[in-house]
């Protein structure tokens, strides 16, 4: 697992982030076996009913997902305005860092970093709510075009604890599925002799030094990132393209444009990967909060092991786990 995906922040290769030596910490050791036992959850999760998942991945399972009533050109107009927005309030929000905030010399974290992150997200979300209140909710609709199909009957129960607990068990699922994909991935790169060095979002993470930049870091990559995200991709594309082109095609577009969103050759295979999980979640649930929730889960995931020291390369993976396999010896 290489990324942290929720924006896209360049380094500037003339202020190359500094790589330290990797030291294993207790802190380090505890997160990995934590994980290792998250794995082994999600193993047993998706082993435990073969069956539903591959109903499940042919859409043969049952759904509590209704059809999206939208038309084509306003699914393409809610995209063009987050986009749209996303890039005028980077642009601006670049504009306003350089002047007032410009990037460390050393290439760590700061508010600018911030603020690159924040104006794309925020930008998503902005569009997206564009979109909505002045062109695509039902009382801006013709009344026929706004007669959306009943919802299915959903769950009893409390909403908040039903989202909780589905979006968690997505992000333990989608664990090893991930794991496994980025080993896959790696190697095929490395068959290929392809470069494909980490996130550079990831990379700031792991040299952070500045407490309040990296605070505001975190709470846009595990609050903001995944609501204007799932919105977009699950809410949006993913409903939009179920029952109107064939299966493949519904899941594997939206988690293309998901992973190409991220601009990092290193972990576009296991976030394809991911949004297909996260997709299959949404249509299972019918609830947005579920794969917001496991996005969240998933970024907070990353973030701490980053934090506390996970190595952000190949060699250094490697490295660390023979140095925590013989912890056991």
């Amino acid at each position: 697992m290489r990324g942290a995906p929720f924006a896209t922040v360049s380094v500037s290769a003339s202020s190359p982030i500094p790589s330290p030596e990797f030291v294993i910490t207790p802190l380090l050791t505890v997160l990995f076996f934590v994980e290792i036992l998250l794995v082994l959850a999600g193993l047993f999760l998706l082993l435990r009913k073969p069956r539903m998942l591959g109903l499940r991945l042919l859409g043969l399972a049952p759904t509590r997902l209704s059809a999206s009533p939208f038309r084509v050109s306003e699914i393409f107009l809610a995209g063009a305005c987050a986009f749209g927005g996303a890039i005028i309030l980077q642009v601006a929000f670049i504009t306003i860092g350089k002047r007032f905030w410009p990037p460390p010399l050393d290439g760590s974290m700061g508010f600018f970093h911030v603020l690159v992150a924040a104006g794309f997200q925020l930008g998503l979300i902005a569009g997206l709510a564009h979109a909505w209140f002045w062109h695509l909710r039902p009382s801006r609709r013709s009344p026929a075009l706004s007669a959306a199909e009943p919802a299915p009957e959903t769950e009893k129960g409390n909403a908040f604890r039903l989202v909780l607990r589905d979006g968690t068990l997505a992000f333990i699922v989608a664990l090893p599925l991930v794991w496994v994909t980025s080993f896959l991935w790696q190697n095929l790169l490395n068959l290929f002799g392809i470069e494909a060095p980490p996130q550079d979002i990831v990379l700031l993470f792991a040299r952070s030094g500045d407490w309040l930049s990296l605070g505001a870091m975190i709470t846009f990559a595990v609050l903001v990132a995944p609501v204007a995200e799932e919105l977009l991709f699950r809410v949006g594309l993913f409903r939009w393209l179920r029952g109107r082109v064939t299966r493949s095609l519904a899941l594997l577009m939206p988690a293309i444009a998901f992973s190409m969103l991220h601009a990092s050759l290193a972990v576009l295979g296991p976030l394809v990967v991911l949004s297909v999980v996260f997709s299959l979640a949404y249509e299972r649930s019918g609830r947005a909060g579920v794969p917001i929730l496991a996005h969240a889960l998933f970024n907070l995931n990353t973030i701490a092991l980053v934090l506390a020291g996970f190595p952000t390369g190949e060699e250094e993976l490697r490295s660390a786990l023979h140095q925590i396999v013989s912890l056991l010896h």
